[in-house]
């Protein structure tokens, strides 16, 4: 499983990426179901039976070191992509409360270019990045609204003392925010190594087949168990993969609402 394709899982509809997830790897351990009890007597699974579990209890044990890797790797990246979206919106945020010191006669038109260009960039953010972030793709669309939002409040002229106070905190705040829109456009490149997401499929499917190695007289019990283990393990991967792409789906799991707010700003 490469990035392309949790990428493509990911920008699915929740519903239908929940379906898939979940119901491939159900039709794969049903099937492997079907094949075990047609090429194998239950005499050959009773044979087979201590031989059997030891083995499967290796492969479990691997499946949830590898399953429990891959789920803190995908946690901390939602974690990482939300700290730095609210980090993004908090810096604006503050950006606008500032624009009511500058309150000079001559300041006017500088009160109203400033909250201009935070309408502007959060419109920007709204209307081109979050589109492209959700198809994880990259977006460079709202540079321009940006870099005028950092012109009009890095150029300020402070006429004030608490103005002059003020100017350091403003270029701090823009200077966060600009860290975290790196972040927040850089957050379709930041997944799990290819090579982790080929190790939990492998596991998986080890998991799916082994399981089928233990004979029972009941074969519906038999399916049951093997299908709620091919569920567990669908869902263990659909959340790897919606964690590890916060921002891409439809919905994702982090929104532009911050933005939106920002768009309201007078």
């Amino acid at each position: 499983m490469d990035i392309s394709l949790t990428t493509s899982l990911a920008s699915l509809p929740t519903p239908v990426a929940a379906l898939l997830a979940v119901g491939i790897p159900v039709l794969v351990a049903m099937g492997l179901g079907n094949v075990m009890f047609a090429v194998f007597t239950q005499q050959d699974f009773t044979q087979n039976a201590f031989m059997a579990s030891v083995k499967y209890s290796f492969v479990v044990e691997i499946y949830a070191a590898v399953a429990a890797l891959t789920l803190v790797g995908a946690w901390n990246i939602y974690e990482t992509a939300r700290e730095t979206l609210q980090k993004e919106a908090g810096s604006l945020y503050m950006l606008a409360l500032s624009v009511d010191s500058y309150n000079a006669p001559s300041q006017e038109g500088l009160r109203s270019d400033m909250r201009a260009a935070i309408r502007n960039y959060a419109g920007d953010v709204v209307s081109a990045d979050w589109p492209s972030l959700q198809a994880g793709l990259p977006s460079t669309a709202s540079d321009p609204s940006f870099q005028r939002l950092a012109r009009v409040f890095l150029d300020a002229e402070p006429v004030t003392p608490a103005q002059q106070a003020l100017a350091q905190n403003i270029s701090q705040w823009v200077a966060q925010a600009a860290e975290a829109r790196i972040g927040r456009l850089s957050v379709a490149s930041r997944t799990l190594s290819t090579l982790l997401w080929f190790l939990i499929l492998v596991v998986s499917v080890a998991v799916l087949v082994f399981q089928w190695f233990f004979g029972s007289p009941n074969h519906g019990l038999h399916y049951a168990m093997g299908g709620v283990t091919a569920v567990i393990v669908g869902c263990v991967l659909l959340v790897a993969v919606k964690l590890s792409h916060p921002l891409v789906g439809v919905p994702p799991l982090l929104s532009a609402r911050p933005f939106l707010e920002l768009m309201q700003v007078q």
